[in-house]
């Protein structure tokens, strides 16, 4: 009888163990079966707003007012007229060419006086006139600025077809007024001119 018992303990141990191991088994394969949780989407933080360089600063808007107004003058007076070239100078402005004279021509009607008889008595007279600058120096101060540079000229005269350089310099005041930058005074300094002995003629007419 107790041997029978035991055999009974055995088996029912046995099938215990089996179904604890199917049971195991199917939790397994129920867990392989199962898809795995998918992560949770990641936050995506809210797009920087794209910003624009800043617009250039009043003192810098107020140097390039300036460098264009010492350009344009030069291009006016070589080819422009003398209304343009006054158009350039404040109603009040000045005008000094200490390369000629001691004159002073005060006011804009005056100063468009001498470009008048500039152009009429030289500028008539020379063809490929040209002049520029270069190495300004601006310093603005509020509506105020100033400025000194070099110029550089050259021509041919019309009856001797004789090339000729000229070097000087621009001593400049300016005054913003109205919104806009004028010539307050401008005085023009000879340092030298010679003739050029060889040229070669263009088609710049």
């Amino acid at each position: 009888m107790a041997k029978k018992m035991r055999k009974a303990a055995k088996a029912g141990k046995k099938a215990a163990t089996g179904a604890k191991g199917a049971r195991a088994k199917r939790t397994v394969a129920k867990a392989v079966r199962k898809p795995a949780k998918r992560a949770a989407p990641r936050q995506v933080a809210a797009s920087t707003v794209v910003s624009f360089p800043p617009a250039a600063s009043p003192v810098v808007e107020d140097h390039l007012a300036i460098q264009q107004l010492l350009h344009r003058y030069c291009h006016v007076v070589d080819r422009g007229t003398a209304d343009e070239v006054a158009d350039l100078f404040h109603r009040t402005g000045v005008l000094l060419p200490r390369h000629e004279s001691d004159e002073r021509y005060e006011g804009r009607e005056a100063v468009r006086g001498w470009y008048a008889r500039y152009m009429e008595n030289f500028r008539s007279t020379v063809r490929y006139l040209r002049h520029k600058i270069e190495s300004a120096v601006i310093e603005i101060t509020g509506n105020a600025a100033t400025s000194v540079c070099y110029l550089d000229a050259d021509y041919i005269a019309g009856e001797t077809h004789q090339a000729t350089v000229f070097f000087g310099r621009y001593d400049d005041k300016f005054v913003k007024d109205a919104g806009r930058w004028w010539f307050k005074e401008r005085t023009i300094l000879a340092y030298y001119t010679y003739p050029l002995a060889l040229y070669r003629e263009g088609r710049g007419v």
